[in-house]
Order: C-alpha cells, then sequence, then structure tokens
C-alpha cells in the first residue's frame, strides 16, 4: 500500500512510491474540511524531484504541510498554495516565565480575566482582529465561521481540552476586546502539548495581546507544562511579539493543497 501506519509516533504515516520505496513521513490530521498531511519529511536519500510525482499519485487533495522547496516544487505541478507560517515554541522547563507573568499588568482601562465566556462573547473581537485583508486570511477561500471556531476550541471538540491559562482582556463595559486560547492537542513539544490556538485583539484591545501572552506563560509554567507552542503566518508582524515573550523558531511549514 502506498501509505502505510508509521508505528513511530502516533497518527504517523509513510508515503511509499510505485515501487514501494519510503518517500516521506507525516502525520495525519484534518484542516478545513481537507485530510492534513502534517510535518511532512522526505526520507532519507530522496530528493523533492523524486518525492512530487509520489506525491501527486497518491496524495490528491490532501493539505500538505512541509518546507518551503518541497511546498514550491508542488507549486510548479499545480497544487494551491494554503498557510506558509512558523511553529514556535517556549520551553518553560529550561526558560520558565517570571513568577508575576501569572498576574500582569493590564492595559490601561483592561482587566485580565480567565477565559469564562461563550464563544459569542468573543467572536466581534475576534472578527475585528482578523478582517478579510489580513494576511493570516490570505489563503482561505471563504472567511473564516469565528463563532463556530471558537465554539470548537472552547469546547475542546477541534483540537483538544482548553487549558486554564486561556484569558481574556475585556474593558470597562465588560465586553471582549482580546483572548488567547490555550488548546491540549496531546502532542509532545515543541510540535504538540500546550497550544496557542487563537490570539486576537479588537481595536480597543491595544496592548492586550502581549499582557494575554504573558498571562499564558505564567500560568502554564505555574502549572508545571513543559512548553507553549504557536503557529504564525509567514509575514504577520505579531512574530516579533512572541520572539519578544521568549518563544523560539522551530520550523518553518508551507502548506499547500495537493492537485
Amino acid at each position: 500500500m502506498p501509505i502505510t501506519a508509521d508505528p513511530s509516533r502516533p497518527d504517523g504515516r509513510i508515503l511509499a512510491d510505485g515501487d514501494g520505496r519510503p518517500i516521506g513521513r507525516f502525520v495525519v490530521a484534518s484542516r478545513e474540511g481537507f485530510p492534513l498531511a502534517d510535518l511532512f519529511e522526505l526520507a532519507s536519500g530522496v530528493t523533492v524531484a523524486e518525492a512530487v510525482p509520489a506525491i501527486v499519485a497518491e496524495m490528491r487533495g490532501y493539505v500538505l504541510a512541509g518546507d518551503v522547496e518541497l511546498g514550491r516544487a508542488l507549486l510548479d505541478v499545480g497544487a494551491r498554495a494554503r498557510r506558509h507560517a512558523h511553529v514556535m515554541s517556549r520551553d518553560l522547563a529550561a526558560d520558565p516565565a517570571p513568577p508575576d507573568w501569572e498576574d500582569p499588568p493590564a492595559p490601561d482601562g483592561l482587566r485580565l480575566t480567565p477565559l469564562d465566556r461563550p464563544a459569542e462573547d468573543l467572536a466581534a473581537a475576534a472578527a475585528a482582529a482578523y478582517p478579510p485583508e489580513h494576511v493570516d486570511n490570505a489563503h482561505l477561500d471563504r472567511p473564516i465561521d469565528q463563532p463556530k471556531e471558537l465554539r470548537e476550541l472552547i469546547a475542546g471538540r477541534s483540537v483538544g481540552p482548553l487549558l486554564r491559562c486561556s484569558g481574556l482582556a475585556v474593558d470597562a463595559d465588560d465586553a471582549v476586546v482580546g483572548a488567547v486560547l490555550v488548546n491540549d492537542d496531546n502532542g509532545s513539544p515543541p510540535y504538540g502539548g500546550a497550544w496557542v490556538t487563537q490570539v486576537f485583539r479588537g481595536p480597543g484591545g491595544r496592548g492586550a495581546g502581549r499582557a494575554l501572552l504573558m498571562r499564558a506563560l505564567g500560568l502554564a509554567t505555574a502549572a508545571g507544562l513543559p512548553a507553549l507552542g504557536l503557529a504564525v503566518t509567514h509575514g504577520n508582524p505579531a512574530q516579533r511579539l512572541y520572539e519578544e515573550l521568549g518563544f523560539r523558531h522551530v520550523v518553518t511549514a508551507f502548506n499547500v493543497r495537493v492537485p
């Protein structure tokens, strides 16, 4: 069979060519309704030129997340560009957050609270933070249904359980102006475990993203979590903030949909 189980990791798969030669390995998941070949890496000795025909023959319709060279080669044969992102992680064992980050100062006029509200209360701020022209939306066929996505994340259905280090920023009228959602995807750092699945702030939430991420890092450290990870779209200026808060680059993933 061209795609077989990879016993070395959960949900792992191995792609082989028609002669049974291993071409690459990946983790299977789903994204935006498509099967996802995540963390795709070539087998030893296999070139990109050799891999492309096998991928096109056996993985039609997959979203494949691999390195930039492989992604661009697949674009040349008709694949469609999806998200180009950088995985980042802060190792909380080697680099724990300071204790005072558990309750950092909130920006003027705002309060930081646990995430204790329904998705509908967060949706307006999320939509304002990610207008259609935002770099995170460039690869999408249609705008994200923010209430639905937030409901699934808060309920722990789309990734994994919501963690206590998630939080909200609310204004003087008690309206949500920013949020950080952290879910546990049951994987291992730096590619899994505690993961920032959403971070945003609306127009009235200047400074909220930094404060909420500091709080998340502080609470995650206090809870004994080994790391906190996230993915940032290539070209998103928020990457500078993540670097300032101790997140370090792990890998770059160029996502394409195989034709």
